[in-house]
Parts: C-alpha cells; sequence; structure tokens
C-alpha cells in the first residue's frame, strides 16, 4: 500500500512520520491487491484548538476504485491518526460484510431457483 502523508501549518518529525505509517499499515490486510493508496493529511490549526483539540487528522484510503474517508479532531496526534484508523477499519469492515451478504443472496436465490422443478 502506498502511503502519502502531507503536513498542513507544522512540520512533521521523523517519529511522527514513522508513527503514522506503522498505526496506517494495519490497513494493509484488507487490501487483496496492491492497488491501494492512502493519502493521510495531519494539521495543528488555531481554530481547531479552539474547538478544544489541537490535531486534525484525515485520511482518505482507495482501494480499487472504491474511496474510503475519515476525519477525527483529538488533542493529541496519536489520538486523531487512531481514531482515523479506526474509523477507516469500520468502514472496510461494513464494505467488506456488505459484499459477503450480496454473495449469500445471491447463492440462496440460485439454489431456490434450481429446487424449483422439484
Amino acid at each position: 500500500m502506498q502511503i502519502t502523508i502531507k503536513a498542513a501549518h507544522n512540520e512533521l518529525t521523523p517519529s511522527a512520520r514513522e508513527f503514522i505509517e506503522k498505526k496506517f499499515s494495519a490497513l494493509d490486510k484488507f487490501t487483496s491487491s496492491g492497488a491501494a493508496t492512502l493519502a493521510c493529511e495531519i494539521e495543528q490549526s488555531v481554530a481547531v484548538e479552539r474547538a478544544g483539540a489541537k490535531y486534525r487528522a484525515e485520511g482518505n484510503l482507495s482501494i480499487d476504485g472504491q474511496l474510503y474517508r475519515a476525519e477525527a479532531t483529538e488533542s493529541t496526534l496519536e489520538g486523531a491518526v487512531d481514531r482515523v484508523r479506526d474509523d477507516l477499519v469500520r468502514e472496510l469492515n461494513r464494505a467488506r460484510g456488505k459484499k459477503k451478504g450480496l454473495m449469500k443472496r445471491g447463492g440462496a436465490a440460485l439454489k431456490r431457483l434450481l429446487r424449483f422443478g422439484r
């Protein structure tokens, strides 16, 4: 999976960049093919800080033409990245469940159709 990290209004330290890559590399298990790209944007803003949070993280994950998006604001960079990763995992699990459900319904309909002559 290709990970692109963009930092707005601040410089990202190498340790923070490594932390972000480590957290988002957990999404590799959801990608069956290597055609997955993740664009992550980290922002430290005064406007967000007034609302009680200091960091805003946004993640756009593209897998085979499907786009999954998550955004979170937290007081720490680690908290914001964790929430974005959790939201992306939740979206991916939901999409996988929908796909499996569609396959099961299709198989059941085919089975009912084949039993019709009995």
